[in-house]
């Protein structure tokens, strides 16, 4: 199945639609196109998702399971969970409409935090999204957290991909990303070119 995987990855799948590679890791973050590319693949259909709402009137949250059936649905391979919460730093906060918002809303919702661009660090303003505003985005990716862990399990597609560091907010990840720097393989460390001496000829154009 791993070898397979390799084959369609190789012929089929695309970086940056089906699986992302991010600085500083060892395998690629397995998306949820490519997760539905696997599936196709081995025959393995997603059956009706099992959804807990876990939300609170704080808080919007749900923790969705995933099974694995073959296509007539009489055949089990496995089951894997997901959760997504409106808490999460992604969805919790977003960038005001103008200074003028910012300074309005009240204290315990707004705040300052340290971003960066391009590797320089710089303070950047927030406000506290209304949970409800979001609902529907954090249904739809506690669905696909667990479809791809559960593509991940019953494919063996974890020994080519992963898929925790994909969620993960973009500071959080790079900080994960540089303690485990020395985990980057040598050969896809891009080597600056050594320069190559031109040999110039000069042509006689004549009529």
């Amino acid at each position: 199945r791993v070898r397979r995987i390799q084959e369609v990855m190789k012929a089929v799948m695309k970086k940056d639609v089906h699986y992302g590679v991010i600085p500083g890791t060892q395998k690629p973050s397995l998306y949820k196109p490519g997760a539905e590319v696997i599936l196709s693949t081995f025959q393995i259909s997603c059956d009706n998702p099992i959804i807990s709402d876990l939300s609170t009137p704080e808080e919007i949250r749900y923790r969705v399971t995933v099974r694995g059936v073959n296509s007539s649905g009489d055949r089990f391979y496995g089951a894997s969970s997901g959760e997504c919460s409106s808490n999460e730093e992604k969805y919790k906060w977003r960038k005001p409409v103008c200074d003028e918002e910012w300074a309005e809303t009240p204290e315990d919702r707004r705040r300052e935090v340290w971003k960066k661009y391009q590797g320089k660090p710089y303070k950047a303003k927030q406000v506290r999204t209304v949970p409800s505003d979001v609902a529907n985005t954090v249904l739809k990716m506690a669905v696909k957290r667990a479809m791809v862990a559960m593509t991940l399990v019953v494919t063996a597609a974890s020994d080519v991909f992963s898929q925790d560091l994909e969620d993960f907010p973009e500071e959080v990840r790079d900080s994960v990303t540089e303690e485990n720097g020395s985990q980057i393989p040598p050969e896809t460390i891009k080597k600056k070119p050594e320069p190559v001496e031109k040999e110039w000829k000069y042509v006689q154009m004549t009529k």
